[in-house]
């Protein structure tokens, strides 16, 4: 756990990536409520009153004296709507990563910008020595960013519990302090 209570927000060429503040639910609830963009991912929200609480709760823990959850909103710079959202949680020197992109913007690359931010964030920033992520089966797109953030596959799972009752194949991904200082620019 770190007691930085505000991570200073991070640029990629694109995309403004910083910590979710209450306006970024109404920008989340339009495409995180969509059926493309949840059949990838565990933690569902479904409405915008789930999306709002979600946010809610996130921002409330940044004023938490000692973190280990921190939430992210990725914005373009072009015109400032949230189009990105990622998350780091910390257990000890261990991270987990978890990022998502508005579907009418996957494949161009925002999500390896808001992913190489995260692994940032996370190593040099909060202190992580070791980050992971799941990839739901199925979800190619997520697994080649992965890769391409640096990250290794690490396991594989056929029925992985996933929350809400629901188990679903699951590849885990993973990355070190050393390989993240290590690798080229």
């Amino acid at each position: 756990m770190t007691t930085l209570l505000k991570l200073p927000p991070l640029e990629s060429p694109r995309l403004i990536i910083r910590e979710l503040e209450m306006r970024d639910a109404d920008d989340f609830s339009t495409y995180m409520t969509r059926n493309d963009y949840q059949r990838h991912i565990a933690l569902r929200l479904t409405t915008a009153q789930s999306i709002r609480s979600h946010v809610m709760r996130a921002v409330v823990r940044q004023s938490q004296k000692v973190r280990n959850s921190y939430s992210f909103a990725g914005e373009l710079k072009q015109n400032r709507v949230v189009v990105a959202d990622g998350f780091i949680l910390c257990h000890g020197r261990l991270g987990e990563l978890g990022w998502g992109v508005n579907p009418d913007l996957w494949g161009l690359g925002l999500g390896v910008e808001l992913g190489r931010a995260l692994i940032a964030q996370a190593f040099e920033r909060i202190g992580c020595e070791r980050l992971w992520c799941k990839v739901m089966g199925g979800n190619a797109a997520s697994m080649r960013l992965a890769s391409r953030i640096g990250m290794r596959l690490i396991r594989s799972y056929r029925d992985f519990p996933v929350g809400g009752g629901r188990f679903e194949s699951v590849e885990f991904f993973a990355i070190t302090t050393r390989e993240y200082f290590e690798a080229g620019y």
